[in-house]
């Protein structure tokens, strides 16, 4: 396989929310975040788009359990190259190191200014619709230059969406909170447009159903087109 294997991971809300206009909702437990490190520490490489990192500035780190070296690359999706400098993720590089994705339209200088920090930064070609970046080769440039061969992804809704829309999610994990938080304006699980045919819906098999303190953590599996 040209890419590496895809898990998601994301916590929800009973009706679908994963966060607020306003940035993260904390829906997992303890025990759940534990399971979150435990995941970390098993995988290359974690990813996220430049809309968490601008909302919620996180480290991306594994924690709460003892870290394996060496660290799994933090991955940003960044078509602008929007990050900030002072950005948790572009900190202490030699022992957490991040790869910024790109657009090969976005600012050159920026590029520089993040390469200073001793970031890589690599860019690809935008998709047919010029709003995202190709995930594709953004896979097979993980997989190639940097030797990533499991590849987790965090986030945010937009990122998953993609994901999910190119049917480049190998395993899905996940945890639902018991609550109900309120759809509108909040950032759902899958933004995509309703469908009117349930026969073009993203089809998964649930590989287990376990219950994880006061939520439950579903696995899925995703059926290939066939």
């Amino acid at each position: 396989m040209e890419r590496p294997e895809v898990i998601v991971n994301v916590a929800s809300s009973l009706d679908g929310a994963i966060a607020s206009s306003e940035g993260a909702l904390i829906l997992s437990t303890t025990e759940d975040w534990v399971r979150v490190h435990e995941l970390r520490n098993s995988v290359d490489a974690i990813l996220v788009g430049v809309n968490t990192i601008l909302k919620d500035d996180p480290l991306l780190s594994v924690r709460q359990i003892k870290p394996r070296e060496p660290a799994p690359l933090r991955t940003i999706l960044d078509t602008s190259c929007r990050i900030p400098l002072t950005a948790k993720v572009l900190q202490d590089q030699e022992r957490l190191p991040s790869i910024i994705v790109t657009s090969k339209e976005s600012s050159a200088s920026k590029q520089d200014e993040i390469r200073k920090l001793g970031a890589k930064v690599v860019s690809v070609e935008f998709e047919k619709n010029k709003r995202y970046l190709n995930l594709a080769d953004v896979l097979k440039i993980l997989k190639t230059q940097f030797g990533i061969n499991k590849l987790l992804v965090e986030g945010g809704s937009t990122v998953i969406t993609q994901f999910l829309t190119n049917r480049l999610v190998d395993i899905m994990h996940i945890f639902y909170a018991p609550v109900f938080v309120g759809g509108k304006n909040a950032k759902l699980l899958f933004e995509q447009e309703a469908i009117h045919n349930i026969g073009d819906a993203i089809n998964c098999e649930i590989q287990t159903v376990n219950k994880l303190h006061e939520g439950y953590l579903v696995t899925l599996k995703l059926k290939k087109d066939e």
